[in-house]
């Protein structure tokens, strides 16, 4: 369903036809309070991702942005990553998959498990494995679950709190999506391997 190895073909493709090449902002370009965002991410982050930088092209969406992912959920940290994982699987993101990749790597997850959350194939703990299935359809879906995905999902020991969580976060997750699907940011993370995505949204 979400068959990475030929995105990243017509990626290439694109990539050597497009005309419009997106350029990173540098400090100089920056309004002065999103300079001190970007001074602050680099404190916390160590790095200031392209992304990131990029968003400063806007008045105010970088600010918004923050804003808005620095809110805790009701989600643990592995959980919130196989999230962020699932929907740029899904949304075919290499820029996001990288940096997701990365911040799960230093959560602890290993290299096998961060391809099965991307896979779809959890099998080392069933209540994640639940999210990540439930993640992919509500995803490819745009929100239309089956009966028998929410079924699953409330049966896991999930509630309305994780819902409403889940799709804030999924819709945080798509919007760094599709800026960097729309402007081919050079990726500034280590790039995440290709994975054939075997989650077909399983009831």
């Amino acid at each position: 369903m979400c068959n990475v190895g030929i995105f990243l073909s017509v990626y290439s493709k694109k990539m050597n036809t497009m005309k419009r090449e997106f350029a990173v902002p540098q400090l100089e370009d920056m309004l002065e309070y999103d300079r001190k965002l970007i001074f602050s991410l680099k404190q916390s982050m160590g790095v200031v991702p392209n992304i990131y930088a990029f968003m400063t092209r806007s008045e105010t969406a970088l600010k918004r942005f923050l804003d808005f992912i620095d809110v805790p959920t009701v989600f643990d940290s592995i959980q919130t990553i196989a999230i962020h994982l699932v929907a740029s699987q899904a949304n075919q993101t290499p820029y996001c998959l990288a940096y997701h990749t990365t911040f799960a790597e230093i959560a602890g997850l290993t290299d096998v498990q961060i391809e099965s959350i991307r896979k779809g194939s959890v099998t080392w703990d069933e209540k994640l494995a639940v999210l990540v299935d439930f993640t992919c359809e509500l995803v490819h879906h745009a929100g239309k679950m089956t009966p028998e995905m929410l079924d699953r999902f409330y049966e896991a020991g999930y509630t309305d709190a994780y819902l409403v969580d889940l799709v804030m976060l999924v819709g945080m997750n798509t919007m760094m999506d599709y800026l960097s699907n729309a402007t081919w940011l050079p990726v500034d993370f280590p790039e995440a391997p290709v994975v054939i995505c075997k989650c077909n949204c399983k009831k």
